[in-house]
């Protein structure tokens, strides 16, 4: 039973502790004999103002926090973006289910919300396709049972016998996708040595033994159409 629940069932008590055919309002002194815990009288109206409107508006409000926050979780869960419209239009949805009448989604609710949840603004630094995300449970049961045949033989070889490889994509040239400025501003420009650079990668393929150290030289895949380096790679 909800608080809301409990407190009803208190108040009907309250005002009718038996059952009677013709219901009577009990005195305040027979209550406060019953039931010292109350220290008024106006508690009991307290009581039903509380009943009338599904709980204080301190509880509403966290039900409203408590909302967007499960929204905000299912969504980083399946790796959808999130950004501040959403925030408020969950706050919103929350607040019209709630029946609160003057909530407002403002800048200050959000910055709060943010604050007591740790959420900000981040760049994305990998992206993962919608089949990938739906098959994660399928990639979680492999990499334990990778764990678990790599436990069972990795007694019988020596720490630079195992070796690790992975493939490291390289951009030709880091820039930063936010940055400060005004904003009155239409348009936030920023200078690059070139577009193309910005959308190019080299891949590395590095082997690591298990001991920490580089096996054998450093695979290279490079973007040259003619089978050699020219002389702007070289230098």
């Amino acid at each position: 039973m909800g608080c809301v629940g409990v407190i009803k069932k208190q108040t009907h008590t309250l005002t009718h502790p038996h059952p009677h055919p013709r219901p009577r309002r009990r005195s305040w002194k027979t209550v406060h004999n019953r039931y010292k815990s109350i220290p008024a009288q106006n508690y009991i109206a307290r009581f039903r103002n509380y009943i009338a409107h599904q709980g204080t508006k301190r509880q509403k409000i966290n039900n409203v926090d408590e909302y967007v926050y499960k929204n905000f979780l299912n969504a980083r869960e399946k790796f959808l973006p999130v950004h501040d419209v959403d925030l408020c239009r969950w706050g919103l949805q929350a607040a019209k289910e709630y029946k609160i009448d003057n909530f407002r989604a403002s800048s200050f609710w959000l910055l709060g919300f943010k604050t007591r949840h740790s959420i900000c603004s981040r760049r994305i630094t990998n992206i993962v396709t919608r089949h990938e995300v739906e098959n994660a449970e399928v990639v979680q049961k492999s990499e334990i049972q990778f764990l678990k045949e790599y436990n069972s033989l990795k007694s019988k070889y020596l720490s630079h016998e195992i070796l690790n490889t992975d493939q490291v994509g390289v951009e030709k040239e880091l820039y930063s996708t936010r940055c400060l400025s005004f904003q009155a501003e239409k348009k936030t420009y920023m200078s690059i040595k070139s577009k193309h650079a910005t959308t190019h990668c080299y891949t590395l393929q590095p082997t690591i033994s298990l001991d920490g150290k580089v096996v054998g030289p450093i695979l290279l895949c490079l973007q040259e159409t003619q089978g050699k380096m020219d002389e702007q790679v070289k230098h």
